[in-house]
């Protein structure tokens, strides 16, 4: 035989130092996101798709999110040797996948929290929310730089998949499960039935149908006439689409009445 070949020694772990390129790449995806968002909220461009309103698709992609997250960390677990049983080889391509269509599954509520409805600060909760959701794509994108680079210290791509992890689940906390928490209130008049059945609480307080959204004004305060509240259900405006085809004129009218007769009582 000709000569030996000499062995190619493994490449050695980066230094800890590398962690501030993932770090200042997920800092600047999130500023990023923040600034695209600095806008007041926007009227038009909204998709509900087989949902009954643009803030339950959200919650509803923001929840099958949430679930293939659970299901990532428990594959992980898995490729990571932290399970009792053996790892067959479909884990880690389903791994891949599932954080891919998680990510998708984002993609529609940052749409309308990024470009429609803006960064916004009405309360606590909203605000955690917007800080969140800004976060949320500065984590991905730090552990996305993670695996490309290779070679960091052992406890760095889990602790990156972790934050991420944590920071979906608070973005969640503070949005879908927040609405899907809020009691029903039983309609007494034709006009609050309309008002549950639009999901007008699901964006503004209103005591008397129990709700207490914060996307668009407080009825109670602002307490607008009739004609107010139809003209802005007919033609939309700000953050509130139109619901003109989605409303007959008698449930208009009937919701006009009831918001008119009751914010602020």
């Amino acid at each position: 035989m000709g000569e030996a070949v000499a062995a190619v020694p493994s490449p050695g772990t980066r230094p800890w130092r590398w962690v501030l390129v993932p770090a200042t790449v997920g800092a600047l995806v999130s500023l990023t996101a923040g600034l695209l968002a600095h806008h007041e909220p926007r009227s038009k461009g909204y998709f509900r798709l087989f949902f009954s309103d643009p803030i339950h698709l959200k919650a509803g992609f923001a929840s099958a999110a949430v679930l293939l997250a659970c299901f990532q960390v428990f594959t992980a677990a898995w490729i990571f040797r932290k399970l009792p049983w053996p790892k067959p080889a479909w884990v880690n391509p389903v791994h891949r996948w599932s954080g891919r269509l998680a990510f998708v599954f984002t993609l529609p509520v940052a749409y309308h929290c990024i470009f429609k409805l803006g960064f916004r600060n009405p309360g606590t909760r909203v605000l955690a929310h917007s800080l969140l959701g800004c976060a949320v794509y500065g984590a991905f994108a730090a552990k996305v730089t993670i695996l490309r680079l290779h070679r960091f210290p052992k406890l760095v791509l889990p602790v990156a998949g972790g934050l991420l992890f944590a920071t979906l689940i608070a973005v969640w906390y503070t949005s879908a499960l927040w609405l899907y928490r809020q009691p029903a209130v039983k309609a007494t008049s034709p006009g609050a039935a309309v008002f549950q059945s639009a999901r007008c609480g699901t964006c503004h307080t209103l005591a008397a149908a129990g709700t207490h959204g914060s996307l668009g004004p407080n009825l109670d305060q602002v307490r607008p006439s009739a004609a107010a509240v139809r003209a802005q259900v007919l033609n939309g405006g700000g953050n509130m689409p139109s619901f003109r085809g989605r409303l007959t004129p008698a449930q208009i009218r009937e919701v006009a009445g009831f918001v008119a007769a009751s914010a602020g009582r």
